[in-house]
């Protein structure tokens, strides 16, 4: 112990610093910790609206439906959706064998840097195929 702390104090400097770099590298950790789990879950969200999607070869009542629960089961989030063609633009049809897609937005800050908030966003696309042929 007296090596670490000699009379001029410079030991004690030392690890007061070597503290506040250990709980930066912690927050960093956990902020890393936090967006990987949120990117997780965004990657079940975009899967499940996308498949709901292509089943019903449309963009309607049961996506708007699915895209509300999946609101209140997760949390709130920025859902975005189209098609490389529709079969009526009107009632976002989707024909049989043609390319959907949805994308799932979040904007979030960095935590854990005291004053400083960094604003992230995060997106993820899925993409399918239409399976229902609109007669």
């Amino acid at each position: 112990m007296k090596k670490i702390f000699n009379r001029r104090g410079e030991g004690y400097v030392d690890m007061c610093v070597g503290v506040i770099v250990f709980v930066m590298i912690l927050v960093i950790a956990i902020n890393i910790f936090a967006f990987i789990t949120l990117r997780v879950e965004m990657d079940q969200i975009a899967d499940e609206l996308i498949e709901c999607a292509t089943y019903n070869g449309s963009f309607g009542t049961q996506y708007t439906q699915r895209t509300a629960q999946l609101k209140e089961q997760y949390f709130d989030f920025t859902p975005s959706y189209g098609a490389d063609k529709y079969y009526n633009a009107a009632y976002h049809r989707v024909q049989l064998g043609n390319t959907m897609y949805v994308t799932v937005t979040v904007k979030t800050d960095i935590r854990g840097l005291g004053v400083f908030k960094i604003p992230v966003t995060l997106t993820v696309t899925r993409s399918g195929l239409s399976q229902r042929y609109w007669k």
